[in-house]
């Protein structure tokens, strides 16, 4: 299972626990049978188990985050400092420089062939990125295709979504409405990260 999915299940799962939980809550709230005195002693009870849980999810979620984001640098590290070493490599990557330099590649088909081999490294999509400045259309066209350095709003993304669990996945909001905060936390999930918990760009 991806983290993606995982992440998805663990909000769905942890929001189908919570009404649960708000409905019997509801229930002891409204139950003209029981003291004020005795439903607050009850919900208080009901709270007081499902802390546990609430602490469980919010772990789980924050984990499944931390440990996305992680992985995400490692790559990001590797396909680019960690393609110094690489000297087939840097030859290639010189190669296609001289190439975009001189002129050589104006194919649009050609050019992406080549942006593909360099997706995932982000210092050489920037040269191949400075190369194309140009005010010639064929240049504006190509440099178009070139992806943008999205590490920083990933980062951010993902940092955002940890503070939502955090604010939405705690003991202490146990008693306050956060369906629809849950359900646009896995909808969120669900349509801008893939299954590594990359951003998909716009």
């Amino acid at each position: 299972m991806s983290r993606k999915t995982d992440l998805i299940n663990t909000f769905n799962a942890y929001n189908t626990k919570h009404e649960d939980i708000l409905n019997k809550i509801n229930e002891i709230k409204t139950n003209i049978e029981i003291s004020p005195v005795g439903a607050e002693k009850r919900v208080n009870e009901l709270t007081s188990k499902f802390e546990a849980t609430a602490t469980q999810y919010h772990d789980k979620s924050i984990s499944l985050i931390d440990g996305g984001l992680k992985d995400l640098e490692d790559k990001w590290k590797a396909n680019s400092s960690g393609r110094l070493l690489d000297s087939n490599y840097q030859i290639g990557l010189a190669n296609t420089i001289k190439m975009i330099e001189s002129g050589a590649i104006t194919d649009q088909d050609d050019f992406q062939n080549i942006i593909d081999v360099y997706k995932d490294d982000y210092n050489a999509l920037a040269m191949i990125r400075n190369l194309l400045k140009s005010d010639d259309p064929k240049y504006i066209a190509l440099a178009m295709l070139v992806p943008k350095d999205n590490r920083s709003y990933n980062k951010k993304l993902l940092n955002d979504l940890r503070n939502n669990v955090d604010a939405h996945i705690n003991p202490y909001t146990i008693n306050s409405q956060t369906s629809m905060s849950l359900q646009d936390m896995a909808q969120f999930v669900n349509t801008r990260l893939n299954d590594n918990l990359e951003v998909i760009p716009w």
